[in-house]
C-alpha cells in the first residue's frame, strides 16, 4: 500500500505530460487552406468554320427488309435484334410473313432468306405479341447438344 502511495504522483505527472503533449501536437497546429482548382483552359476555334445548320435532319438510316438465318438463329432471337424489331415478343410477324417458307417455327434452316415487314400497325403488334404468348415455348429433344458462342 505504501509503494501504491509513492507511485500515484509519478502516475499523475506521466498522465498529465501526457495530455498536454498530445493536445500541443494537434491543438496548436493549423491546416493548410484547400487549394482552388486551375481555372478551366479555353481552347480557341481553329480551322475551317462550323458547317450550317440545315432545315431537314439526316433521314433514317434504312433497316433491312430481308434476313438471312445464320446458325444458332430462332425467330424469337431474330426479332429481338435491334435492326429488324428490337422486341423478341413480334416473332409471330415474321412467322406470319414467310409461312411458307417456314414449317415449324422452332427449326430454321441455315441460309433461309426470311422477309421482314416493315409497315406494321400498333394492332398487328398487339396481335403479334399475343399470339407469341399462346404458342408453346421451344424444348429441345433429350439428348441435343446446341451451343452457340455469344455473337
Amino acid at each position: 500500500m505504501k509503494r501504491l502511495k509513492m507511485l500515484l504522483p509519478w502516475m499523475a505527472v506521466v498522465m498529465a505530460l501526457g495530455l498536454l503533449g498530445g493536445c500541443a501536437s494537434v491543438c496548436g497546429v493549423e491546416k493548410a487552406a484547400p487549394k482552388a482548382p486551375p481555372a478551366p483552359v479555353v481552347k480557341k476555334w481553329e480551322g475551317a468554320a462550323p458547317k450550317p445548320v440545315t432545315e431537314k435532319p439526316a433521314p433514317a438510316p434504312m433497316l433491312p427488309t430481308t434476313y438471312t438465318v445464320e446458325k444458332c438463329d430462332d425467330l424469337w432471337s431474330i426479332s429481338a435484334k435491334p435492326q429488324i424489331y428490337n422486341d423478341p415478343w413480334l416473332w409471330c410477324l415474321l412467322w406470319n410473313a414467310n409461312k411458307d417458307k417456314i414449317k415449324n417455327p422452332n427449326k430454321l434452316k441455315v441460309g433461309l432468306v426470311l422477309q421482314v415487314p416493315r409497315n406494321v400497325s400498333d394492332a398487328d403488334k398487339a396481335a403479334a405479341r399475343k399470339c407469341s404468348k399462346k404458342f408453346p415455348k421451344y424444348k429441345p429433344p433429350a439428348g441435343a447438344k446446341r451451343y452457340c458462342p455469344p455473337k
